[in-house]
């Protein structure tokens, strides 16, 4: 027995809604026209982003889909780099839009990983996506605090991925000022998270029962203390203050 609502009804016509496909999207769709038969995605795809009511879920897990599988497709495609931008502000979209912390999450660690992938593997093509790279870097560092430790936590460690784009970058870029700027961020972020947590060695002798009270462990913490995180702190604002931020070679950071 089918048992019939006049609520249900309501809410379902309610969500019911005939979508058009956003024109920005239409580079997506160009990029990918040559392909028929990934088409039909697309455009579901595109159809669910242009919807009032967004299953971020699925959203998310397609444009990770494009992004990463068919990034081949985008770098030697004359509108890849606008592609790219499409695809980074959907993630970015989904971090700032989204309710669901774990879908919040995986759109951080995508956004990070096809960021890493483009600088992999975009080869020659590098030069031409160094505008959305450095967009999305500005980007990142845009977010208040509460949704940038999401980055700061993310599998993909920023640093680390400032690396990558150092060595992948250096023979055509001299302008690191977006990459120095969210570095500078992501470090200060870190020290002030764990400059508010206890001291690990003062919170490891209070936890501690059976240990020899005499026995030192100064050096054994001595790398991740308060004093020695205090000191790259500070280490970092007179780097920030002495030197250009523009510079590969003066870019900030923690002491080796």
């Amino acid at each position: 027995m089918t048992v019939k609502s006049e609520a249900l009804e309501v809410n379902l016509a309610d969500y019911h809604v005939d979508v058009d496909v956003d024109a920005k999207y239409s580079v997506l769709q160009e990029v990918i026209s040559k392909y028929y038969g990934l088409m039909e995605g697309l455009n579901t795809f595109l159809a669910e982003l242009s919807h009032p009511y967004k299953n971020w879920r699925f959203i998310v897990a397609e444009a990770r889909k494009y992004s990463l599988e068919y990034f081949h497709l985008l770098k030697s495609h004359p509108k890849g780099p606008q592609a790219a931008e499409l695809l980074i502000g959907i993630f970015i979209n989904a971090v700032e839009s989204c309710n669901e912390a774990d879908v919040r999450g995986d759109s951080v660690d995508n956004i990070l990983l096809f960021l890493q992938k483009t600088i992999k593997e975009s080869d020659s093509h590098l030069r031409d996506f160094r505008f959305v790279i450095d967009d999305t870097f500005d980007r990142i560092r845009s977010f208040p605090e509460d949704l940038f430790s999401l980055f700061v936590r993310s599998y993909y460690p920023i640093n680390r991925l400032a690396e990558t784009y150092l060595k992948s970058s250096q023979t055509f870029c001299t302008d690191f000022k977006a990459l120095n700027r969210l570095l500078i961020k992501y470090y200060h972020h870190t020290y002030e998270y764990w400059l508010n947590e206890a001291d690990p060695q003062t919170w490891f002798k209070k936890e501690a029962v059976e240990i020899d009270q005499n026995y030192s462990f100064d050096e054994f913490f001595r790398s991740i203390s308060h004093r020695r995180l205090k000191d790259w702190r500070s280490q970092l604002d007179l780097s920030i203050q002495n030197k250009h931020i523009e510079s590969e070679e003066k870019r900030p950071g923690p002491p080796s």
